[in-house]
This record gives C-alpha cells, sequence and structure tokens, in this order.
C-alpha cells in the first residue's frame, strides 16, 4: 500500500461541461415537444392582454367564456348560473376535482361575473382555477 500520495493519484479536479450541456439540451427539446397549447373555442371574446404563464388543454379541463354582455357559454352553449352550477357539481361527481377551469372573459365583462363563476367553481370543489389571456403582439 501506497500511503505517500504523489502526484498521479490526486484524481480529477476539474468538471467537464459538455455532458451538462447535452443533458440540458435534450430537457429542453423534452419539455418544447411536450408542451400543449390550448385551442379557442369559435367564440367571441376579446380577452385582455398579458404574458401567459401557463398553457392547458386536458381533456379532463373546464373552459368557461364570459361574454362582453355577462352570457356564460360552455361547450358553445349560453348557461346560466344554475346551470353551470349543475355543470360543476356533476363534474366533481365524476371525479374532476383534479381538473382546471379555464375561465375565458372578455376585457369588457364586468369583474362581478368573473368573480361569480370563479366563486361558483371554489364553492364546487375545484381547487384549480386558470385566467385566459391572449399574448401582446409586439410592436417591431
Amino acid at each position: 500500500m501506497n500511503f505517500n500520495p504523489d502526484e498521479k493519484s490526486k484524481g480529477i479536479s476539474t468538471i467537464e461541461l459538455t455532458p451538462l450541456v447535452d443533458v440540458v439540451f435534450l430537457l429542453l427539446i423534452f419539455f418544447l415537444l411536450t408542451a400543449t397549447y390550448v385551442k379557442n373555442p369559435n367564440i367571441d371574446i376579446d380577452l385582455p392582454k398579458a404574458t401567459p404563464q401557463e398553457t392547458f388543454t386536458k381533456d379532463n379541463d373546464l373552459t368557461i367564456a364570459i361574454k362582453k354582455d355577462g352570457t356564460i357559454r360552455y361547450d358553445n352553449d349560453s348557461v346560466s348560473i344554475l346551470k353551470l352550477k349543475e355543470i360543476f357539481e356533476n363534474k366533481i361527481k365524476k371525479g374532476g376535482k383534479n381538473a382546471v377551469v379555464i375561465v375565458k372573459a372578455d376585457k369588457g365583462s364586468t369583474h362581478g361575473r368573473v368573480v361569480e363563476v370563479m366563486d361558483l367553481a371554489k364553492s364546487s370543489g375545484f381547487s384549480k382555477l386558470a385566467i385566459a389571456v391572449s399574448a401582446p403582439v409586439e410592436s417591431e
């Protein structure tokens, strides 16, 4: 046994960055390929402009549209607030508690109507809520 360390047995003192960069690029490609985007239904809604943080498009999610005049739409049908409560309760009963309720409110709709829908979703048992926005157009 050699108890006197010499230059040959000190070990490597540098970290190779090439494998780390490869892994980062692979992760980036993975996340870009698996990202999903929400498809807008053909409802005439002028969404407010903001920088989107996340996109949702699970089949389990509920998309609720609120038009400028306060009309609530679900699956391209106008619904009352009572009918919407029934829809929310049915979704919860079918195991949709982890579903995301996506509120697509026209920027001209009243704040009270949006809060009413959000409160109804929360009281029905949903824990995830998303507000749909359109990305701002960058001027050149």
